[in-house]
């Protein structure tokens, strides 16, 4: 968490500060970042840095929770489209965010190159999604699905947004059109629905 001392900053200078580390986390893997480029570039001196931050992870998870409020509005807002329906969340929040992505271009496309820069790191680390989850679990609609548990509501939920995720990534990084890839969500959610979907059995006589 950044120190009082970093919000007290002028506007400015947090956000030139935000942008050098934000550039940085897109151009190296987390390892290979390097806090003097970060301070060079936000032209501020290594002493002043850690005034602001503890060390190069509380700089990555700060830069990080910006993107992940900006995926908890995506997600929350998806939610209410579907009205609450977990199997209608993820083709809505794809549309969603690709519009998202139409409107702030740049600033997805450098969380995107975060993303790709930390492929094998565990996601949890990366985004706040199991906060997002759970916001999602106490608010969605279980009706109608076999799934009674907690455990396994949250596991359908990993399952779901990882899907959509995925999806998003392959569009983003041009390994297919957005039709296919949209296509293909949506296969796999019909798979899924399949699964879990609750039959109503046939009226007898």
């Amino acid at each position: 968490m950044p120190t009082n001392t970093f919000f007290n900053l002028p506007p400015p200078k947090r956000e030139k500060l935000l942008q050098a580390a934000a550039a940085e986390f897109t151009r190296k893997p987390y390892g290979e970042v390097s806090i003097n480029r970060i301070i060079q570039a936000a032209e501020i001196p290594r002493g002043s840095f850690y005034q602001y931050f503890s060390d190069k992870t509380d700089l990555f998870r700060h830069v990080l929770r910006g993107y992940d409020r900006q995926l908890e509005t995506a997600v929350s807002k998806s939610l209410d489209l579907s009205g609450g329906r977990p199997l209608d969340l993820p083709l809505i929040l794809f549309d969603l965010v690709l519009h998202h992505i139409q409107e702030n271009h740049d600033g997805f496309v450098q969380f995107l190159g975060i993303l790709r820069q930390n492929l094998g790191m565990d996601a949890g680390q990366l985004l706040n999604l199991p906060d997002i989850m759970r916001q999602v679990w106490h608010r969605a609609d279980w009706t109608g699905l076999n799934v009674g548990s907690q455990e396994e509501q949250l596991a359908l939920l990993d399952l779901l947004l990882s899907s959509t995720g995925q999806s998003l990534m392959a569009v983003c990084c041009g390994k297919a059109a957005m039709e296919a890839v949209r296509e293909r969500l949506s296969t796999k959610i019909a798979l899924i629905r399949r699964g879990v979907e609750i039959k109503e059995e046939p009226a007898t006589c």
